[in-house]
C-alpha cells in the first residue's frame, strides 16, 4: 500500500499540523513496516529539523509550486489548512481516497474522509457528503507525551509554590508569550512558571529576560523545548496553552490546562473537553481575559480540589491509538473503492 502524507508548517503559520502528521506517519510504520509511505512537508527550515528522524522518506519544499508527486497513491492524508488548487487537485487524481487530518482545510469538501480529534466540527462541514469520524479516540499523541503519574501529580499538587507551565506552541509569531509574562507577573500565589519556548521562537530572549527582573513574586524559568517538553510539563499541575494540539496531549497526561484562543471560531475544537470537564476554556485572548486568567489561577491555588478532579477526569478520555486506528478505517474504505471500480 502506498501512502502520502503532506503537511504545512513554518515559524510563522505554527507547527501544529506537522507535529500531528509526523506523530500519525511514526504510529502507522511502527505497527506497519511493509507500507511504502512517503511524506511531503512545506515549509521553513525549521520543518526539516523537526524531522530529521523520522521513519520515513521525507521530501522537503519551501513553496507548494515546487512540490513534484511521483506516481499514484492508495490513500493521501493532508495536514494543512490551506493548499494550492493545482496541487490539491495533482494529488487528488493520483490519489484512490483523500483523508483531511486537519479540522480545517479550505479542500475539505472534496475530500473522501475527515477525522477530527473532537466530535463538533464546523457547521459548513456538517451538511457535506463526505466520511466523518469525530472524536476523541481520533487524538493523535506524540510518542514522547507520557501520562503523568497520579502520585506525582498530588505531590506537585501540595507544594507551596505552584510549577505552571506557560506555552504558546512552536513560533509564536505574535509575542504572547510576552503579553502573558507581562500580565502573569500580578497573580498574587507564589509559583513557578515554565514559559516554554519553542524551536521556532524568533522574538528577542533579552525582552522576556527585562520582564522577568520586574516580576520579584515568581520563579520564571526559560526553557526552550521539543523532545523534553513532557518532561517539563509532567512536573507541573497546570499548563496555560492556545488551545492547539497540546491541549489534547495533556488530557491525554491528565494535566490541566488553561485555553486562551485567538479566534472564537477555535472554540469547537475546545468544546467538547470542556464539556468532559478535562480542562477550562479561558476565553479569547484580550487584557479581560488575562487579567481573569490570574484570579482563575488564585483561585485554583485556594482550592485545588479543582485541579485533582481534571487530572482525574481527563487521564481515561484518549488512548494513543489513534493513528492505527485511522489507518484501519482507511483500509476499509480504500476496500471497498476498490470493490465499487471491479
Amino acid at each position: 500500500m502506498k501512502i502520502l502524507i503532506l503537511c504545512k508548517a513554518s515559524a510563522k503559520i505554527g507547527m501544529g499540523h506537522l507535529i500531528r502528521s509526523r506523530t500519525f506517519a511514526q504510529a502507522i510504520v511502527k505497527e506497519r513496516a511493509d507500507l511504502e509511505i512517503e511524506y511531503i512537508a512545506i515549509g521553513d527550515n525549521l520543518v526539516s529539523s523537526l524531522l530529521q528522524n523520522l521513519a520515513v522518506p521525507v521530501s522537503y519544499y519551501s513553496t507548494e509550486k515546487e512540490v513534484k508527486i511521483s506516481g499514484n497513491y492508495d490513500l493521501a492524508f493532508f495536514d494543512t489548512i490551506h493548499l494550492n488548487d493545482d496541487l490539491f487537485l495533482k494529488i487528488k487524481e493520483s490519489s484512490a481516497l483523500c483523508i483531511s487530518l486537519s479540522p480545517i482545510f479550505d479542500h475539505m469538501p472534496k475530500v473522501d474522509i475527515l477525522f477530527n480529534r473532537t466530535r463538533y466540527i464546523l457547521p459548513e462541514y456538517e451538511a457535506l457528503s463526505i466520511h466523518k469520524y469525530l472524536g476523541l479516540e481520533y487524538t493523535l499523541i506524540q510518542s514522547n507525551c507520557t501520562k503523568i503519574n497520579p502520585l506525582l501529580y498530588q505531590a506537585n499538587l501540595d507544594r507551596v509554590n505552584f510549577p505552571i507551565a506557560l506555552s504558546m506552541g512552536g513560533g509564536d509569531a505574535p509575542n504572547k508569550t510576552l503579553r502573558f509574562l507581562k500580565s502573569l507577573k500580578k497573580c498574587k500565589i507564589p509559583a513557578t512558571f515554565w514559559v516554554m519556548l519553542g524551536e521556532g521562537y524568533g522574538h528577542s530572549y533579552d525582552e522576556l529576560i527585562q520582564e522577568i527582573k520586574k516580576d520579584s513574586t515568581h520563579e520564571i524559568i526559560l526553557a526552550k523545548t521539543n523532545q523534553s517538553m513532557w518532561h517539563i510539563l509532567s512536573n507541573c499541575v497546570l499548563a496555560i496553552l492556545p488551545g492547539g494540539i497540546t491541549s489534547y496531549e495533556a488530557i491525554y497526561a491528565g494535566l490541566p490546562t488553561i485555553n486562551i484562543v485567538d479566534n472564537p471560531m477555535s472554540y469547537f475544537l475546545l468544546q467538547e473537553p470542556e464539556e468532559r470537564k478535562a480542562c477550562f476554556y479561558g476565553g479569547i485572548l484580550n487584557d479581560e481575559t488575562l487579567d481573569k486568567l490570574n484570579t482563575t489561577i488564585e483561585s485554583l491555588y485556594e482550592d485545588r480540589s479543582q485541579l485533582l478532579s481534571i487530572h482525574q477526569a481527563a487521564q481515561n478520555l484518549i488512548d494513543d491509538r489513534a493513528g492505527i486506528r485511522i489507518l484501519k478505517i482507511c483500509q476499509t474504505h480504500l476496500a471497498k473503492e476498490m470493490h465499487q471500480q471491479n
